[in-house]
């Protein structure tokens, strides 16, 4: 429990949104244990219910603030895959 009281005290502190607190939040629970994430805008779009540019402007100042890393990953063949993020 104390663990869980920690992280909201720490997303508490993060200067963003209350969306960017609840993304911020949703990528710290599906990261493994280095902190990685390779998930879709449309897919964060979908479970947390805003837009997909409410997404990408809140991983925008996410990323800018030092709170998240964003990797971006294709193909072999140079297609785009879903962006891998490290949270911090």
């Amino acid at each position: 429990m104390a663990d869980k009281i920690s992280e909201f005290k720490v997303v508490g502190k993060i200067n963003t949104t209350i969306s960017g607190k609840m993304l911020y939040m949703l990528l710290n629970e599906l990261a493994d244990k280095n902190g990685v994430v390779n998930i879709s805008h449309r897919k964060l779009s979908e479970i947390l219910g805003i837009s997909k540019s409410a997404v990408s402007r809140n991983l925008r100042r996410l990323e800018e603030n030092g709170q998240i890393y964003i990797r971006s990953r294709y193909t072999s063949d140079g297609g785009r895959l879903a962006n891998e993020y490290i949270v911090r």
